[in-house]
């Protein structure tokens, strides 16, 4: 099992990154002193699978456990209405401030069990137990939670820190090979950002892994591999969460690499695009953007390019630029109106840039779009 710590002073965490860490739950937060009642959030695909075994770990270390079930599986489980239902089950089960909330599942389930944990009462006990792979790398880490309104994603939300991160990898054998394809886009993200020896390992081993996932060759290899790319992702952000824990620095941002790209195409599908292939799409229209303005060179490109396009997405999108760039307003990084990007300068650094104009941007999109 590796071990990632968060320092963030009385929020502090670990993040446990391991096999069969989902039956051993109970034991794992039982030194924390987190009340008797626990309310596991997930959804009927993941509950089906891991929830009876994640109960009867907690219930063996003593605590009386709870589950709600969130309705839909996918990001419409984001919403004011599924917020509202995950609360009045918390009222139900008479949670009390010494109750925690555990969220089991991937991103949406995290996003939104957190932001409901951190609401109620004004803020309970949080427990991450992601199970997929982009949750494990990069939405369970951080302690950003949130919801959609229908003109944006994440529009509401809040910083809130989970007392504990356990990473399970042997629930990564259950994902379909699309689904790791839309994580691998977020790895590929942190080697860009600040670990190019990550991003040198994906490239040496990625194809290797999507060959075994493909197959569903899960042996000791393929979940040593997972572990450590795993570790890497969580390291790097949990380096960047210390700085600057709530965006305040800017420091933060880099995280976003490619995401103003991404959510805004995924508002111009109707946030139908898959996460990871819009961050795949996103962070080569940023590389692209970069080459325009002489900050990121022809060669490293290329290498970012090959690398999304051999274990993650072809990156295409159909929708017009004034669409994008409509949602790109929007963006949280936005500020006066004016667009932010996280721009790479080379593999393994990223900068953010203001100041840089509609034209600029439209004539990257435009241009990518017609050769696709």
């Amino acid at each position: 099992m590796k071990k990632v710590s968060v320092f963030l002073a009385d929020r502090s965490y670990a993040i446990l990154i391991g096999k069969n860490l989902l039956a051993q739950v109970g034991s794992l937060i039982k030194p924390f002193n987190l009340g008797q009642k626990i309310l596991i959030v997930s959804n009927r695909r993941v509950a089906g699978r891991f929830l009876p075994k994640v109960s009867k770990s907690l219930s063996h270390s003593g605590f009386d456990v709870f589950s709600h079930l969130l309705s839909h599986g996918d990001e419409r489980d984001k919403s004011e209405k599924e917020l509202s239902k995950v609360w009045s089950a918390m009222v139900r089960n008479g949670l009390d401030r010494s109750s925690t909330v555990l969220a089991l599942g991937g991103g949406v389930v995290g996003d939104l069990a957190g932001f409901a944990a951190s609401t109620y009462m004004r803020g309970i006990s949080f427990v991450q137990a992601p199970t997929t792979l982009l949750a494990q790398v990069d939405s369970a880490v951080g302690g950003k939670t949130g919801i959609d309104l229908p003109s944006a994603k994440n529009i509401v939300g809040s910083f809130y820190q989970p007392r504990l991160v356990i990473s399970d990898v042997e629930t990564l054998k259950t994902l379909p090979p699309k689904m790791f394809k839309d994580s691998l886009a977020e790895v590929i993200k942190y080697g860009v950002i600040q670990d190019r020896k990550l991003f040198e390992l994906l490239e040496k081993n990625g194809k290797w892994l999507m060959t075994a996932v493909r197959k569903k060759s899960f042996g000791q290899k393929v979940f040593e591999f997972l572990e450590e790319i795993i570790a890497r992702s969580a390291s790097v952000k949990a380096q960047v969460v210390e700085e600057d824990e709530r965006e305040v620095s800017g420091k933060r941002m880099i995280l976003n690499y490619g995401h103003t790209f991404a959510h805004a195409l995924e508002g111009a599908s109707g946030f139908k695009m898959a996460h990871g292939e819009a961050v795949a799409c996103g962070m080569i229209l940023a590389g692209e953007l970069a080459v325009k303005m002489g900050i990121f060179s022809v060669q490293e490109q290329a290498r970012q390019i090959r690398l999304i396009q051999q274990i993650s997405f072809p990156a295409k999108y159909q929708f017009s630029s004034s669409k994008i760039l409509a949602f790109m307003k929007r963006d949280k990084k936005a500020r006066d109106g004016n667009l932010r990007f996280i721009l790479p300068v080379r593999i393994g650094k990223v900068k953010v840039f203001e100041h840089i104009s509609e034209g600029s941007v439209k004539n990257v999109l435009d241009h990518y779009r017609s050769e696709r």
